[in-house]
């Protein structure tokens, strides 16, 4: 039996998601409600449905670091993480020339490839066409002098394979790939850790993007402290 649904609900939630009134009336509600239920699988560590890699709210709103806040509470240095971005160069051209669905397919090659050069890692959809491996403390990973350039072999390599594999694009694109080290040091909650991260492999990108301040495929370091521990009273003397 179907379960009623207020009106002004359904109104609501089709307000949430203007982009279905593209479709036939009577599909409108189910698409809207089918989007919310995905956007939350996803901030719940779902895969991300193009690419496959995590969408950045299981990042940024999810738990994905809640079991790396006790590492960072009881590290003297910091809570240590290493990130391996990449980026794909003009997406754009490959959608306009071979069609959104090859480039979707094209995405999720790029994510598989990230994954295969760091085992264990996580792989974040950072943005559109950017994606993230996160060596976290957890999973023993140390991010390496040499892993700016294993991502851009597995990544060069990936793209010539799915070219062979799939007969275009006919101009592949190129990447941006750079490494960040960032250390938080007495972050107040484990919530503050992912949008922290998140900003900052996004300041990291940008920078490389731009050839700012750092010479290529070297490793930007970073350290923020939050002084979040609240002191101990002292105490008393009798």
């Amino acid at each position: 039996m179907g379960a009623m649904v207020d009106d002004g609900l359904v109104a609501a939630v089709l307000a949430m998601h203007p982009w279905v009134r593209s479709r036939p009336e009577g599909e409108r509600a189910e698409a809207a409600l089918r989007a919310l239920v995905e956007a939350e699988a996803c901030r719940r560590g779902a895969p991300d449905p193009v690419s496959g890699a995590l969408h950045v709210t299981a990042l940024t709103q999810g738990a994905l670091l809640k079991p790396e806040f006790d590492l960072s509470v009881h590290a003297h240095t910091g809570w240590t993480v290493g990130a391996v971005i990449a980026d794909v160069k003009e997406m754009i051209h490959v959608n306009q020339g071979a069609g959104f669905a090859l480039g979707d397919r094209f995405l999720r090659a790029v994510a598989s490839a990230l994954a295969g050069a760091f085992p264990g890692a996580p792989v974040v959809r950072v943005h559109t066409d950017c994606f993230a491996a996160l060596l976290l403390p957890s999973s023993g990973l140390e991010l390496e002098a040499s892993a700016p350039g294993r991502a851009m072999e597995a990544l060069a390599r990936a793209a010539e394979d799915f070219r062979a594999r799939e007969g275009a694009p006919s101009a592949l694109p190129g990447f941006t790939v750079s490494a960040l080290r960032l250390s938080i040091v007495d972050p107040s909650h484990w919530q503050v850790l992912g949008p922290l991260l998140w900003a900052e492999i996004e300041r990291a990108h940008v920078i490389a993007r731009r050839g700012l301040g750092t010479a290529e495929g070297a490793i930007q370091e970073r350290t923020l402290r939050l002084d979040g521990r609240v002191p101990a009273p002292p105490t008393p003397r009798g």
